[in-house]
């Protein structure tokens, strides 16, 4: 069986892992060089945080997120047998926080309210941490009155997984990168292969392959800062509230940190604006001046695909398979989207086989 998979961001990478896994060949088509990636996974934190997404997405996010974490360290294990000379792949589940400024703790409050709602089936793994409870599990969190501690979260080296994988996927498929593929082209590519996989994300807003029935897609851009400041120490992710939008910060190995805004509602490209990069540096400022030693190593914008509900979504069209919508939950939730397109592709061929 010949598999095309489009699109080298989260789902199309774990898709054509997964099939090769399978046994299946696979040919892998990205619109970058694969080896110098610039797209939203590239550019994000490597969240993976069901728990937070409880208060503003449908309770599937959660369920099939809390899968994805769990799923994780499995994913990376197989692809280090894939490519047994690679470092393993940072990853930790070791929790989150969300904090809130003094001056914003009418967000907090809201937060409180909002998980105390809409999270009742998971309120073991939320924990409500007063001020002492938090500088003891976080030591360098000293301006926060309380936090919520949300037990199952976790992250990953987002960057170190792409390298990594890209140097199993040159292995073991078939790789056309630094090429546009537009519809025509995937409709060429049915002929040629027995399953085309559609995992185009953001390239494929304004050319979608077909009408999908929750409503085309639309880019959701996420602006971030990477700096490097040993001196400073994190745990664990931390979401700070703020009444427009909360900002994050996420420790890396080698004394990095990622900070950025969850969303904002726009398709442009443009650089970081100067409101953006104050907020961002001001909040990583305020949570502790030991960060006002840090080096900025980037200021970088990625673009999101998203549909109007802001669910992700698998359809089928003949033998296309289109994967995409997955928002701000690309590596929380592409687990699960990449185990639909590959639990279609056996079942079916199976099917064809019988």
């Amino acid at each position: 069986m010949k598999v095309a998979v489009v699109g080298a961001g989260v789902v199309g990478r774990l898709a054509a892992l997964q099939l090769v896994n399978k046994g299946v060949a696979v040919t892998l088509f990205e619109k970058t060089p694969l080896s110098v990636p610039h797209n939203a996974a590239h550019v994000s934190a490597g969240m993976l945080c069901p728990i937070s997404e409880i208060i503003h997405a449908p309770k599937e996010v959660a369920q099939m997120g809390l899968w994805g974490v769990a799923q994780w360290p499995k994913l990376l294990q197989q692809l280090q047998l894939l490519d047994p000379q690679q470092e393993p792949v940072f990853f930790q589940a070791k929790g989150s926080l969300v904090v809130a400024f003094d001056a914003d703790r009418q967000c907090f409050a809201q937060l409180k309210s909002d998980l105390t709602t809409k999270a009742t089936d998971y309120a073991a793994n939320i924990d409500w941490l007063t001020e002492n409870e938090l500088h003891q599990l976080e030591p360098s969190l000293h301006n926060f009155k309380q936090a919520s501690f949300l037990k199952p979260e976790a992250q990953l080296c987002n960057r170190a997984f792409l390298a990594v994988s890209t140097r199993a996927l040159q292995q073991h498929c078939v790789i056309y990168d630094n090429q546009e593929i537009s519809v025509s082209k995937l409709q060429q590519l049915t002929g040629e292969y027995d399953w085309v996989v559609d995992a185009r994300g953001a390239n494929a807003i304004g050319q979608e392959h077909h009408q999908n029935p929750v409503g085309p897609l639309r880019g959701v851009r996420g602006e971030v800062i990477r700096v490097h400041c040993p001196e400073a120490t994190l745990s664990r992710p931390v979401r700070v509230l703020h009444p427009r939008h909360a900002i994050y910060i996420v420790p890396k190995p080698g004394g990095e940190f990622v900070i950025g805004a969850t969303e904002v509602e726009s398709s442009s490209e443009h650089n970081i604006t100067v409101k953006s990069t104050l907020e961002l540096l001001s909040t990583l400022y305020s949570v502790n001046p030991m960060f006002s030693e840090a080096r900025v190593l980037e200021a970088s914008v990625g673009i999101r695909a998203a549909y109007l509900d802001n669910v992700p979504n698998v359809s089928i069209r003949q033998r296309v398979i289109v994967a995409n919508g997955l928002y701000r939950h690309g590596w929380l939730m592409g687990p699960a989207i990449a185990n639909q397109i590959v639990d279609h592709v056996i079942r079916r061929e199976s099917e064809n086989i019988a």
